[in-house]
């Protein structure tokens, strides 16, 4: 779902003038970012397989609890470096999404509370065992975000060269496309 939290982040820029782009690609991975040292650490881990078949260990950082708690860190991020309660507001939205997309998208493999506390039951709705849909979901949600960016480029920012970072942007969408269905098991 990585192509997913990315696109998230570039459909809300115009939600956050004042915040660069690079920031709001970053705020939905935040969960992401916190499960790399964590792998690292040994507390969580991952096996690879082809697209939607990653076996994931990662009752830590994605679980609610821990996201909540990753969102209360990005609200103090956006609050204190810009310096307003609608920079925190948007960060921590953006940074709780992914929990929520990651729902939709998993098998039931994210627990609700830090490490399985309790052993309630795991969630996720398992949108990756069907490979199809699930890819064709996160494209359609990367082009709605590409042809957002465009739009509020082309309106807000006067220079000539407006078309530059939605161009990157519109680029990193598709490398990041390309790779997924390199991976996709159909193809």
């Amino acid at each position: 779902m990585m192509i997913g939290h990315f696109a998230i982040g570039v459909a809300t820029k115009k939600m956050a003038l004042a915040m660069p782009i690079w920031i709001l690609l970053l705020a939905p991975q935040f969960m992401d970012l916190l499960f790399v040292p964590l792998v690292i650490l040994g507390i969580e881990s991952f096996e690879f397989g082809p697209y939607g078949h990653l076996s994931l260990n990662i009752e830590y950082s994605h679980s609610l609890v821990g996201a909540l708690a990753i969102a209360a860190v990005a609200y103090w991020i956006g609050n204190r470096f810009w310096k307003s309660s609608r920079g925190g507001k948007v960060l921590a939205s953006l940074s709780f999404s992914h929990w929520i997309l990651d729902v939709l998208m998993h098998r039931p493999d994210m627990a609700i509370l830090p490490g399985n506390l309790g052993n309630l039951p795991l969630l996720g709705l398992g949108l990756w065992n069907y490979e199809f849909i699930s890819l064709v979901t996160e494209v359609v949600m990367a082009i709605i975000a590409v042809i957002l960016y465009f739009h509020w480029a082309r309106k807000e920012q006067k220079d000539t060269r407006w078309f530059v970072g939605p161009t990157i942007v519109t680029l990193f969408f598709a490398v990041l496309i390309a790779s997924e269905i390199k991976n996709f098991p159909m193809i």
